[in-house]
């Protein structure tokens, strides 16, 4: 490894190479490390006795610049090695904090949130005041991860402000800042729905047993139904945590109060009362819920062919009405005031018109609730790309992309374009700005809607669904040219997701797809959903592929047989296969020996590993 402070002869100040004291940092013996934390606090210590150095000669700024390649664990490591002399950093930041704007004054704050030096408190709280929206925002962040009384008390002042109220509740939730408990739970009647979504999270995660009373007000007279929904969560939750009784009734009756005369929308207030993840309305039988995978059957008579009608055919809007008998079906959502978000398939079948509602919770859910590896939150690092979400249908997958949307418009100040059919989970604006269209409503097509994207200056596209050609070449093109694409695709492997997509491509395309692939694929979330063994609900196992040097070599020389070896080669990078997960699972007694081996792709070999083989 070269040394880092020399490159053709002794460099210091300005010309110091930032990229071999990142190397050095992340790769290098304790000796090469020490060594490139001296030349980098000369290197500034230079630059800045002669002067303010401009960005372009600013060799902290040359550092960040050279991080930005890397993912966030990367970055972590970096800040973990600066951290060592990070007093002597501590006037360089402060002065850089003070003077430099836009993009590159950012990205000294996020060094400062990484370094989270008590020093720097007083220069992050004067830029609380700035313009910039984003940059108060991401100086409240920095502050967040500042430990001390000092700094809870600025976050607890933020409550006061429309602008940083969300984020000051979100970052007092993750310090577990008991003491703030009652300036959070005041919140509670907050005019902005959105704030009291996170006051929720967020005294769940205090944990306080004296909150039960007010998350039953919540649940129980909110006016919002996403905010009773949440609030009847946390109060089971918490009431179950302390061994508090609670009476269900309490938590129900606005919801029973406004259950709708409309018999469709009744039945979908009906099956979300019951927990219920779908419902199905086919004539012939009775109408049915789906409630932690099994079908349940909800009336006690088969519907008729005319009752099935009169359930379903009012609900379909009135756009689609005139296309439903050429096209034989549709796909919208639906909404019902007070209950929440619906997404139907409407289908015509041997005895008439059927039906599949969804139902949408009344917020996208946390990576964290969902039981992801903590490595897919580096998709917030990337700022360009090709992330797949692929699994079987009901598996989860709209749900997952629903989750990563939200980490990204929580941590990012981006641009998100989702492109759905229809349109589920509802992402209000946070750090990042978020546009959703609607296949049929707002576009007329998946590639009409990702050509038009590519003219709306996004930072990440999200395609709800690759079902032809032109979409998948479209969003491997973006991916390619500087966008961040997250996709689903309907494949049980990691491994699969790649071969559908290649193989999707006429024959004379493919390698130039597997080279567009093998540059442009970071990973790919396969997943599946398996019974828990004790309680009601279900429990996601997810095999994750990162596409590292080793994949994309194997991609690109369509050696796609040996992905799953190198998966187990690089678990320690993250990686696993689904049969592991699967394991896992199995070994903390969350599901079943059978449901495990039911779920399993390679039964022979998950056989020998399963209790009394």
């Amino acid at each position: 490894m070269a040394d880092p402070g020399q490159s053709e002869g002794r460099q210091t100040g300005s010309r110091t190479r930032p990229a071999a004291i990142v190397q050095a940092l992340l790769e290098g013996n304790e000796a090469q490390r020490r060594r490139a934390l001296e030349v980098l606090v000369a290197s500034i210590g230079s630059a800045d006795a002669a002067g303010e150095p401009a960005p372009s000669q600013d060799p902290l700024l040359a550092l960040l610049h050279a991080q930005r390649n890397l993912l966030a664990s990367g970055r972590e490591r970096l800040h973990r090695s600066l951290a060592d002399i990070g007093e002597r950093l501590a006037p360089a930041i402060d002065r850089r904090l003070a003077r430099l704007s836009g993009a590159d004054l950012r990205m000294v704050i996020g060094l400062a949130r990484g370094l989270a030096l008590p020093a720097l408190l007083p220069a992050l709280v004067r830029l609380l005041e700035a313009p910039d929206r984003w940059t108060a925002m991401m100086a409240l962040q920095a502050i967040g991860q500042t430990e001390g009384p000092e700094a809870t008390s600025v976050l607890v002042a933020a409550l006061d402000r429309d602008d940083l109220r969300w984020t000051a509740v979100a970052l007092l939730a993750d310090r577990g800042a008991q003491e703030a408990m009652p300036d959070v739970a005041r919140l509670l009647s907050d005019a902005n729905v959105e704030v009291r979504l996170e006051v929720i999270r967020a005294l769940l995660n205090f944990g306080d047993r004296r909150l039960v009373p007010y998350f039953i007000r919540s649940a129980s007279s909110d006016p919002d139904s996403r905010v009773r929904d949440q609030a009847a969560v946390a109060a089971r939750r918490l009431a179950a945590r302390h061994g508090v009784p609670l009476d269900e009734a309490d938590l129900r009756p606005v919801v029973r109060l406004a259950l709708p005369d409309v018999p469709f929308d009744r039945l979908l207030a009906e099956a979300r009362l019951r927990g219920a993840s779908d419902v199905h309305i086919v004539p012939g039988s009775p109408a049915a819920f789906r409630i932690h995978g099994e079908l349940v059957d909800v009336t006690g008579e088969p519907l008729t062919r005319e009752d099935a009608e009169a359930l379903i055919l009012p609900a379909v809007p009135e756009r689609m009405r005139a296309g439903l008998e050429r096209d034989l079906g549709a796909d919208f959502s639906h909404v019902v005031p007070g209950i929440g978000r619906h997404r139907v398939n409407v289908f015509l079948e041997r005895r008439g018109w059927s039906a599949v509602a969804r139902l949408i919770p009344g917020e996208p859910p946390r990576l964290r609730d969902l039981g992801l590896p903590a490595i897919v939150r580096e998709i917030v690092s990337m700022n360009q790309g090709f992330v797949l979400v692929t699994g079987r249908s009901g598996s989860g997958k709209s749900t997952t992309m629903a989750a990563l949307v939200d980490l990204l418009n929580e941590l990012r100040p981006a641009h998100i374009i989702t492109l759905e059919d229809p349109i589920e989970y509802l992402h209000e604006r946070k750090l990042a700005l978020v546009n959703q269209r609607e296949i049929g409503r707002h576009s007329e097509s998946f590639p009409q809607a990702l050509r038009a994207a590519l003219r709306e200056d996004p930072d990440v596209m999200v395609v709800g669904e690759m079902r032809d050609l032109v979409t998948m070449r479209m969003a491997v093109e973006a991916a390619e040219t500087g966008h961040l694409v997250i996709a689903t695709l309907h494949t049980p492997t990691a491994v699969g997701a790649i071969q559908r997509m290649v193989e999707a491509f006429p024959a004379s395309e493919q390698q130039q797809v597997r080279l567009m692939l093998a540059d442009a694929l970071r990973m790919v979330i396969a997943q599946t959903l398996v019974r828990r063994k004790k309680g009601p609900g279900r429990v996601g196992a997810f095999e994750l592929l990162v596409c590292n040097q080793a994949v994309a070599a194997l991609v690109r020389e369509n050696k796609l047989t040996q992905v799953a070896a190198q998966m187990q080669i690089a678990r320690s990078e993250g990686m696993k296969a689904l049969d592991n997960a699967l394991l896992e699972l199995m070994q903390a007694g969350e599901i079943t020996p059978e449901d495990a081996y039911a779920k399993a792709t390679n039964k022979e070999a998950f056989r020998a590993l399963m209790p009394g083989a």
